[in-house]
């Protein structure tokens, strides 16, 4: 681990998590580490995601206040919603940016603009921009910010977020520090910025497979998971009062109490998930033997026209159908470079996804598309593929939720952990609101396809899962 680590405020109490977070932000330099033969790259941006009273804010802060110290750059940048939650967040909050370290910022104001933090005995100056008003925040543009802190930087505007990175161009040791509680895991600040980070230390098995699902990380981009556990100023009691302070299953419990990610609104399926559904389901016990052997397969297509994605999802079930699992998922576009990809390139796609489980063809009883596609279930039927062609059962929405909560709530339901992105869907899914319990959302994002898919395949089987769900109960 990186040595020289930073020296914090007085105030603060240490622990090692702080410390060490600490350490990765001041990381200024690309080192080589002799144990591994692998160079540890200057940290260019880093993520501090988790629960609510964790420490990660303070930390974040005490990280900024170091390396705005140590940076020649004349700008740095502080982001938050708005002035009222830099003010009471990040600069006057009991351990804030001012109250920590009077002795090196005062709050001044620009003859013609608003206002700034000056650090004292130089010229540099610390911008405040609040993202929720792009007006508020045109004051970055033009200008060469080296250090940044975006608090709750999934909230902040996406093009706010663009242009900050691309204030930092000419800086010498840019750094962005962002904090956040859990998100909606198809939030785009996850996809273009938090999946690509490497992990640093321990984090939930739901986020540890979301962001494995993507392979290539980006130099420098460096991710750390928060808990109560973290803050060394919480004593036991204060602990037990944060786990119980939100319904179990609701979006806060979820997002705040276990730092996980998860979707505001009224959840179908939170109360009945938890990560352990999240297998490798080739892992094998200690004689050999798969721990999820499954005896068939399915696969559920989803086709989009005017929507964004298609998504074809293998499915395989026990022997006597105790369970079933999500085994891989595949999620495409139908548009590239603006032109529709049309029925000829999606078959090619499904063909491509058959040969990759070329081993199990055998084994596959078919592959069942949205009914409603019955022209390019037809072509499909003619294309001359390995496996069997149907339309797909019939079942209504509501079916397919009850059948998977039933499932779910059996733990009768394993989601490879290759397959991630069928684990995030079904954890964002939630009611129409003023439908609850009757409608589940749908608006035209990934998830639902996904989960749409997902069920084609599942309902093939449909009633020997709710038979052997008896049994099992």
């Amino acid at each position: 681990m990186i040595s020289s680590v930073l020296t914090a405020a007085p105030d603060i109490q240490f622990n090692n998590k702080i410390l060490d977070a600490l350490s990765w932000i001041g990381l200024s330099k690309d080192i080589y580490d002799q144990e591994t033969g692998q160079t540890i790259y200057e940290t260019r941006f880093i993520c501090f995601e988790g629960t609510i009273r964790s420490a990660k804010s303070v930390t974040a802060i005490v990280g900024f206040h170091h390396r705005v110290q140590s940076q020649k750059a004349k700008f740095a940048l502080i982001a938050a919603k708005d002035t009222d939650s830099i003010n009471d967040n990040i600069l006057n909050a009991k351990l804030g940016l001012l109250t920590m370290f009077p002795d090196y910022y005062k709050i001044k104001k620009d003859e013609i603009g608003g206002y700034y933090v000056a650090v004292l005995g130089t010229d540099k100056k610390i911008l405040l921009a609040g993202y929720a008003d792009t007006s508020k925040w045109k004051k970055i543009l033009g200008k060469d910010i080296e250090t940044i802190l975006i608090d709750e930087v999934n909230i902040a505007d996406e093009l706010f977020v663009n242009e900050t990175f691309a204030r930092q161009g000419a800086t010498e040791h840019p750094i962005t520090i962002c904090t956040l509680n859990g998100d909606d895991p198809n939030h785009p600040i996850y996809q273009n910025r938090i999946n690509k980070c490497l992990i640093i230390g321990n984090a939930p098995a739901s986020i540890i497979s979301d962001m494995n699902s993507v392979k290539t990380k980006k130099r420098g981009y460096y991710y750390m998971h928060w808990d109560f556990e973290d803050n060394p100023a919480l004593n036991q009691k204060q602990k037990r009062n944060l786990r119980t302070l939100y319904p179990v299953g609701s979006f806060y419990h979820k997002t705040r109490t276990l730092g996980e990610r998860g979707k505001w609104g009224k959840m179908i399926f939170a109360d009945y998930m938890n990560p352990d559904c999240i297998v490798d389901i080739y892992a094998k016990d200690e004689n050999g033997k798969l721990k999820y052997p499954l005896s068939r397969f399915t696969i559920g297509v989803d086709i989009a026209e005017n929507r964004a994605t298609n998504v074809f999802a293998l499915l395989g079930f026990s022997k006597n159908f105790e369970y079933a699992a999500i085994v891989d998922i595949e999620v495409f576009n139908s548009e590239q470079n603006g032109r529709s990809v049309g029925y000829g390139y999606k078959t090619d796609r499904l063909r491509a996804f058959l040969t990759r489980h070329s081993n199990i063809l055998n084994l596959i009883d078919g592959a069942f598309v949205d009914s409603a596609e019955g022209n390019y279930i037809k072509d499909l039927q003619t294309a001359g593929l390995p496996i069997a062609i149907a339309p797909s059962y019939k079942a209504t929405i509501k079916e397919r939720v009850d059948l998977n909560i039933i499932l779910f709530t059996l733990k009768r339901l394993y989601i490879h952990n290759q397959a991630i992105a069928a684990y995030n869907a079904y954890m964002a899914a939630v009611w129409v609101k003023g439908k609850e319990g009757k409608e589940r959302e749908d608006n035209n994002l990934p998830m639902n396809d996904i989960m749409d898919a997902v069920e084609y395949g599942e309902t093939r089987h449909m009633n020997k899962l709710l038979l052997a769900a008896k049994r099992v109960s």
